[in-house]
């Protein structure tokens, strides 16, 4: 991960993608669980977080990790759509928490009933907890990997979301899975740009290790100037002339107060 960047005030309700497009992601993303609710309920299927991601995301490495709280969807997965037009790789980690829930039940309902007993239906409690705990530890070191690899890790926080929503208490409709997140990055090591050519030869000495301050210092956006940006973008070629980066990445960084090492790790110094 290169850069996190928390939106706020995000409202996607001016937002306008066809349909269609949005109809379309939402089937990968349910083919895709289809796939994995098809190898967890296979018998033989041993739960290891490298399978699991192999089936959740095959060669995936998403340029862009979209974070945010339930109750923001259907905006969200328009603005991943929009993102896509403009040439990015998106994720948008919904895809994979809300379909892990329906996994999650089918799961207990075969584990819970006893193959002895027709007719009847046992709860096996502490044979679904366990399994319940291992399946999401497993979903959360994927989604860490797609973190990890992508170079803008993008939090969109809606009007009325805080930090204490990400756990539900029976008040607010929150997404749990977003606190996990937000802690996974803020830990991440930054990695800068990969630099082909010449650049790569010109320091005999190996690079030194980023260091970032802490996650208050991270950088914050208003929802109206992203979507200035994706407007600005809009039509442009999905990479410049001179470098295979995407423009529409480049021109939002250009709207945030970046350090001296930010830039370097763009490599725009």
């Amino acid at each position: 991960m290169l850069l996190k960047l928390r939106v706020r005030n995000f409202n996607g309700a001016v937002l306008k993608v066809d349909a269609p497009a949005v109809a379309a992601l939402q089937e990968r993303c349910h083919a895709t669980w289809r796939a994995v609710a098809a190898y967890l309920m296979d018998s033989g299927t041993v739960l290891d977080a490298d399978s699991v991601q192999q089936v959740v995301a095959p060669a995936f490495q998403p340029d862009v990790f979209l974070s945010h709280g339930r109750g923001d969807r259907e905006q969200v997965l328009q603005l991943a759509v929009m993102l896509e037009q403009l040439g990015l790789t998106v994720f948008v980690d919904s895809c994979l928490w809300l379909n892990a829930y329906t996994v999650q039940q089918e799961l207990d309902e075969s584990l819970s009933a006893r193959r002895n007993s027709p007719g009847t239906h046992h709860f096996h409690y502490h044979r679904v907890v366990r399994t319940s705990a291992s399946l999401h530890m497993v979903f959360n070191a994927a989604l860490q990997r797609l973190i990890d690899g992508c170079e803008l890790f993008l939090h969109l926080e809606g009007e009325a979301e805080a930090l204490r929503t990400c756990v539900e208490d029976g008040r607010h409709a929150g997404a749990p899975w977003v606190l996990s997140e937000l802690m996974f990055a803020r830990h991440l090591p930054r990695r800068g740009r990969p630099r082909l050519g010449l650049e790569a030869l010109k320091s005999a000495s190996p690079m030194q290790p980023a260091v970032f301050a802490a996650p208050e210092a991270t950088h914050v956006m208003e929802w109206e100037v992203l979507q200035r940006a994706i407007v600005d973008t809009t039509g442009f070629p999905a990479a410049s002339y001179c470098h295979d980066h995407q423009v529409f990445l480049d021109h939002l960084y250009g709207k945030l107060p970046l350090s001296e090492q930010e830039r370097s790790l763009l490599g725009w110094i």
